[in-house]
C-alpha cells in the first residue's frame, strides 16, 4: 500500500508537497498545503476525495508527516498524531504482478497534470524544507540521488521569513499601477524591508519593450563603510541615499513613491525628492504596458541603465499596498527561495 513519511518545515502557505499516481494515470493522490493546514485530494476507481484538517503547519518549525494507506482508510497524521482518517472502500492503487508501482513528484505537479485534473485547484509552487523521507517503507532510496545532484534543492541550515534572492536571477509581475478615476494618473507606491548580501543589484525595475523607465538598485559608494540607493530613470540617477554598511544582519527599510508630478525616495526615514523632468519620460512609458521586475533585469540593451546586476539578498516587497507573493509571479528563477531566508545571528 501507499506511505509516506518525511519531516517539513516552511512558511509558505499554500504549494503541493506530494502527488503520486499509478502507471496509467487512473488514480492518484495529492498531499498539499492550503491556508497552511494539509489538504489531501485523490481520485481512484471508487471516486474522488477532497479533505483537510489539522494545525497551520507554516510556521518555520520542523513538523513530521505522514500519509498511510491502511486496509479501509487513509490516515494522515502529523507529528505522529492523526489529523484525517479518509475512508477507502478500496486500495488507492492496484498492483500489478504482486508489487504496487507508482510515479511520485515532489513540490509540483507534473506538466501533463496542471490544475486542469485536480479537484480543488491551487497554487502548486512551495518553498519549504524536507528531510527523514522514508517512501513506501524504502527510506530516502531515489530521492536522496536526484536532491544532491541539485544544490538548488539542498535546505538553508536556519531561516525567517522573507523571500532570498541568490544573485543569479529576478522574477516578473503584471502589476496595474494606473488610477482608475484617471487615464492619465498613476501611482507606484514601493515599500521593500532589505538585508542585501553583496553591494551591487538591481532590487526593483519596470521595462518597457528594450526601455527601463524606472529601477531602484542598490550601488558600492565612494565610502568605504556605506552604499548608496538610487533610483534611475534610463540611465541617469535621479535620486540617491547613502546607507552605512547595508551588508549587515540588520534589515532596512526602502520605500520609493512616484506620480508623473513628484518622486519621492526613503532609506531608513531619510528622504531625497525630486522632480526632474525626466519624469516625463517614465510618465510616457506609464501610458503602455510596463512589466515588473524584482532581482534583476531582462536583456536590455547596453546604455539603457546603470546598474544590470542581480540582487543578492533577503527582501520583502510591497507595491501600492499589496504584499508580493513570488509563487504568484509570471516567471521567477529556480534559485529564488520565495518564503525562506537565511538567519543570521547578530
Amino acid at each position: 500500500r501507499f506511505s509516506a513519511e518525511f519531516d517539513f518545515r516552511t512558511y509558505d502557505a499554500e504549494g503541493v508537497i506530494l502527488y503520486a499516481e499509478s502507471l496509467d494515470y487512473t488514480a492518484w493522490i495529492l498531499l498539499a498545503l492550503r491556508d497552511g493546514k494539509i489538504e489531501i485530494q485523490l481520485m481512484n476507481e471508487f471516486g474522488t476525495e477532497v479533505t483537510s484538517g489539522g494545525k497551520a503547519i507554516n510556521d518555520g518549525l520542523w513538523h513530521t508527516v505522514s500519509v498511510e494507506e491502511l486496509e479501509h482508510s487513509i490516515s494522515v497524521k502529523i507529528a505522529k498524531e492523526a489529523v484525517m482518517n479518509i475512508n477507502s472502500p478500496g486500495t488507492l492503487f492496484k498492483q500489478s504482478h504482486g508489487f504496487l508501482e507508482t510515479k511520485v513528484y515532489i513540490a509540483g505537479l507534473p506538466r501533463k497534470v496542471g490544475n486542469a485534473v485536480l479537484l480543488l485547484q491551487i497554487n502548486p509552487r512551495l518553498d519549504g524544507c524536507i528531510r527523514a523521507w522514508n517512501l513506501m517503507n524504502q527510506g530516502h532510496s531515489g530521492v536522496k540521488e536526484v536532491i544532491q545532484e541539485k544544490q538548488s534543492k539542498h535546505c538553508l541550515v536556519t531561516v525567517e521569513r522573507g523571500s532570498f534572492y541568490p544573485g543569479t536571477g529576478m522574477a516578473n509581475f503584471h502589476i496595474n499601477y494606473n488610477n482608475l478615476d484617471s487615464a492619465e494618473d498613476w501611482l507606484i507606491n514601493v515599500t521593500m524591508t532589505i538585508r542585501p548580501s553583496t553591494d551591487t543589484g538591481v532590487m526593483f525595475a519596470l521595462v518597457s519593450d528594450e526601455t527601463v523607465p524606472l529601477a531602484l538598485s542598490i550601488v558600492d559608494s565612494n565610502s568605504s563603510d556605506s552604499q548608496e540607493i538610487i533610483v534611475t530613470i534610463g540611465n541617469v540617477t535621479v535620486a540617491r541615499l547613502e546607507s552605512k554598511k547595508l551588508c549587515t544582519p540588520r534589515k532596512v527599510v526602502v520605500a520609493l513613491l512616484v506620480t508623473k508630478q513628484q518622486l519621492e525616495l526613503s532609506v531608513d526615514s531619510r528622504t531625497d525628492q525630486s522632480s526632474s523632468e525626466l519624469l516625463s519620460i517614465l510618465h510616457q512609458a506609464m501610458m503602455t504596458d510596463v512589466v515588473t521586475y524584482l532581482g534583476g533585469l531582462p536583456d536590455v540593451p547596453l546604455g539603457a541603465t546603470l546598474v544590470t546586476a542581480f540582487y543578492n539578498g533577503c527582501m520583502e516587497v510591497e507595491v501600492n499596498s499589496r504584499q508580493l507573493d513570488l509563487d504568484e509571479a509570471i516567471f521567477k528563477h529556480n534559485s529564488i527561495r520565495s518564503h525562506s531566508c537565511p538567519l543570521i545571528m547578530e
